[in-house]
């Protein structure tokens, strides 16, 4: 209910925004609320959960989702850039368990998810029980587990000390907003972010 001499605030991040009729700007959502004391929109312009280093790729394939918003400004730099694991098709298991166990050493009692497009969950399982990484699901056991294999569609909010990126390429072609979900999936750590891939990356995410 809203109170005609009142007033309301609505937050968000719309480069986040992945479902179909997700918009593109505040005009598109402020067209359908109410407007008789007039409405202002506010940037927020520092970030405080991103390091810098992690933020400066995350910002490349927000401008191309999203290339009417700006993105904030981190308040910290960080001591360690994003890794980038390429490999063939055949060694993708290897090259993301290493991935995994490097971060778990890296974050010591700290939270690893695998973040990936949905339909290659059940695939990514497999290959990180056959390489003996044991891990939890997002959707049956929340981040109980030291190492969590999230799907990109439910990543959303979640806040981790490393993430592991699997075939960016897959998860901007399997989503309907392909390039907000990778963003959301390359904005999930607070310490350390690895990308793993055997697909050739996204345009922004190359340079």
């Amino acid at each position: 209910m809203l109170f005609r001499s009142g007033s309301m605030t609505i937050v968000g991040d719309l480069a986040q925004a992945t479902g179909a009729m997700a918009p593109d700007d505040w005009e598109a959502i402020l067209e359908h609320l109410p407007a008789q004391k007039g409405n202002r929109v506010v940037g927020l312009s520092i970030g405080y959960r991103i390091p810098g280093l992690i933020m400066s790729l995350a910002t490349k394939v927000m401008m191309a989702a999203t290339p009417s918003l700006r993105a904030p400004s981190s308040v910290r730099e960080g001591d360690t850039a994003p890794t980038f694991v390429q490999c063939q098709p055949g060694n993708l298991g290897a090259a993301l368990s290493g991935a995994v166990r490097d971060l778990v050493a890296e974050v010591g009692n700290g939270n690893v998810a695998v973040v990936v497009a949905d339909s290659m969950v059940n695939r990514v399982s497999d290959l990180l029980d056959e390489h003996g990484i044991d891990h939890g699901r997002a959707t049956r056991g929340g981040l109980s587990a030291s190492v969590t294999l999230v799907a990109v569609s439910v990543a959303k909010g979640l806040e981790l000390d490393g993430v592991v990126v699997v075939e960016p390429s897959r998860i901007v072609s399997d989503q309907v907003q392909g390039m907000r979900a990778l963003y959301v999936a390359l904005t999930r750590s607070t310490k350390r972010l690895s990308i793993v891939h055997a697909e050739p990356l996204p345009a922004p995410m190359i340079g």
